[in-house]
């Protein structure tokens, strides 16, 4: 056994790690999503899911943006579209507050006597008549490593589409400056998460699940992934929770999908409570863990992850 003093260390195989060339360095929050990403490649090997900051250098510079329509001409996007009337609020409310971005990325207010006629838009229609031109809202993602710091979260934009429609989308830049930003956020929550983890005589449930939630607000509010970021951060919460040998027993309620709440939330704290209700109460003390046999013995291959995949 180790002394009471000695720091407990955790040792991993970096190999293969998305992290620095695979350099040797601390298992952190990147090599633990990693393995979700993994799983996900091969989950859809038509889908092209991969670390943004490891596309080509020019890709990454010129700030690859992950885009999700609501409205794309004339038709309503069934998976996301329910969320529609909600981004519309944020976006009036981003834009009687702070103004809005032009195509050109130049900041404009809108007029106060174009204001209530803001307030009274309904549709894409109503919007552009008030606007007069494309535009993008950026959301405020606030931060918890740095208090008081506001950092972009997502962009809102509405373009015209010919002959006569509109693409109302979310879009998720991935430049560098926002990389180290919402990078040094991640590790901030891992470190709150770890700790929490190894409190003695056990991590206190409530305050464990609310980071593992944080964890996953941040995440995908990054967008750190040209695909899959939504289905990586909900396996990468659920795994979180076992972690400390707590199952959460549910789905979403019918019509939820987890990250936009995130996404349209300011702050973790309201994602918690937002999400709250319907997860705290199925969260079930379990020895899964200790009964399934062990991944690294089992699955070694990629033919054997396929083969595990199909067998689920």
């Amino acid at each position: 056994g180790k002394d009471d003093g000695e720091k407990e260390m955790l040792y991993f195989d970096p190999k293969g790690s998305s992290k620095e060339n695979s350099k040797p360095h601390d298992y952190g929050w990147r090599d633990w999503i990693d393995i979700c990403v993994k799983w996900r490649q091969i989950s859809e090997p038509n889908d092209p899911v991969f670390w943004i900051d490891l596309l080509a250098p020019e890709a990454f510079a010129e700030g690859f943006g992950l885009q999700t329509p609501m409205v794309t001409g004339q038709m309503n996007v069934v998976r996301y579209f329910p969320y529609f009337r909600r981004a519309l609020e944020v976006v009036k409310k981003l834009i009687a507050d702070s103004g809005a971005c032009n195509v050109h990325d130049q900041r404009f207010m809108l007029p106060r006597s174009k204001l209530d006629s803001l307030q009274e838009a309904t549709n894409c229609h109503d919007l552009w008549d008030v606007m007069q031109q494309g535009f993008y809202v950026e959301t405020p993602c606030h931060s918890i490593a740095r208090p008081g710091k506001i950092m972009a979260g997502t962009r809102i934009t509405l373009l015209q589409k010919a002959p006569d429609g509109f693409d109302f989308t979310i879009r998720t830049p991935g430049t560098p400056p926002r990389w180290v930003e919402m990078d040094q956020e991640m590790g901030h929550v891992w470190r709150l998460l770890t700790m929490e983890a190894r409190r003695k005589p056990a991590p206190d449930l409530d305050k464990f699940t609310e980071l593992a939630l944080s964890f996953y607000f941040y995440w995908v509010n990054f967008g750190p992934l040209s695909r899959g970021t939504a289905a990586c951060g909900y396996i990468a919460f659920f795994a979180l929770m076992l972690s400390i040998d707590y199952e959460v027993m549910t789905s979403p309620p019918e019509g939820t999908q987890v990250d936009w709440p995130a996404i349209l939330t300011p702050r973790p704290s309201e994602f918690v409570e937002e999400v709250k209700p319907w997860i705290y109460p199925h969260r079930v003390k379990t020895d899964l863990l200790d009964e399934l046999p062990r991944v690294a013995g089992n699955v070694a291959s990629i033919r054997q992850m396929i083969e595990a995949l199909n067998a689920v």
